[in-house]
């Protein structure tokens, strides 16, 4: 058994399909249906069936992933030692956030990071969580940080920092003494809102929360919130409120954006729940140490900006 034949393995199960295997591993799809079908008949075992274009594995390839995944993290350490072992080589680190992160936070962390770190050169890139997905696994970045952690064997999250969600309103459209006092969903009644679109997590949850509100509108309240504009992204959705457009429920980041930038209000809607800033790595790939600080460094900021404390340390 060689490493290589691992590689193909793992490469294929990550991505489900010959096609995407080979991608990840810079090779032509020819060549990686071919070094399959040799490791499946030097092993003597079949690793997958083929079903309406995607390869599921067999329980036997199952047991093989979990024997085998400690070997390939062993062999990222000794590749990772060896690149910091070459003296004076710059090295690059791949950077993917959602746009929330992007738009501020990541911007500052970076700076910081950038002191202690100035021979490494970053490449960074804005996408939506479902986009960072494939990212990670076809290579493409080395971390992700995201509002909404994917769940995705092939994939590691660390939970920096939980945050609140806030309803960012015009300027003045909320009397002094309530700048500072949390907002309940039933006060959302009557109102215009901006929402991101229904495949978010978060839009999903303030659905259902104006659903609630609209039953109970039925028999106390005058009206219920409607939404009368949806978006892909929560700086989006705070341009619309300062145009008057309406409210919006946001995360706390882009609401920091908002009241210091836009001269927007924002209150908090506990009862929206909270959501948690996470980075996200390969699994067989392991935290890198130049991507470790960098997570570091944005949990700090963070929770320096927003008056948060760090998550609990934890990885799954």
């Amino acid at each position: 058994m060689r490493l290589r034949d691992l590689e193909i393995f793992h490469a294929v199960l990550q991505a489900g399909s010959v096609t995407g295997a080979a991608r990840l591993l810079h090779i032509s799809q020819p060549a990686a249906s071919k070094a399959l079908q040799q490791v499946e008949r030097q092993w003597g075992i079949t690793l997958f069936t083929r079903s309406a274009g995607q390869l599921h594995p067999t329980e036997e390839a199952r047991k093989l992933e979990a024997a085998s995944q400690g070997m390939l993290g062993q062999l990222d350490d000794v590749r990772r030692l060896v690149d910091g072992l070459r003296e004076g080589e710059a090295r690059t680190l791949k950077v993917v956030a959602t746009p929330a992160i992007a738009q501020q936070l990541l911007p500052q962390a970076l700076g910081q990071w950038r002191r202690r770190q100035p021979r490494v050169s970053c490449e960074l890139a804005t996408q939506h969580t479902r986009e960072i997905v494939d990212a990670l696994l076809l290579h493409e970045v080395d971390i992700a940080f995201t509002l909404s952690a994917p769940t995705h064997p092939a994939l590691m999250t660390r939970p920096l920092v939980r945050m609140p969600l806030l309803v960012l309103a015009p300027e003045g459209y909320w009397a002094q003494d309530c700048q500072q006092t949390p907002m309940t969903v039933a006060e959302l009644a009557g109102q215009r809102l901006i929402a991101l679109g229904a495949h978010d997590p978060l839009a999903r949850r303030l659905d259902g929360l104006l659903a609630s509100v609209a039953q109970e509108a039925s028999s106390t309240l005058p009206s219920s919130p409607r939404i009368v504009t949806r978006v892909q992204t929560y700086p989006l959705a705070a341009s619309l409120v300062q145009a008057g457009e309406g409210l919006a429920v946001v995360d706390a980041l882009t609401a920091h954006a908002a009241t210091t930038e836009r001269s927007l209000s924002a209150r908090q809607l506990p009862q929206a729940g909270e959501l948690v800033l996470s980075a996200v790595w390969r699994r067989e790939a392991g935290r890198s140490r130049l991507a470790q600080s960098l997570a570091d460094q944005l949990a700090r900021q963070a929770a320096q900006w927003l008056q948060v404390p760090l998550a609990e340390p934890s990885t799954v």
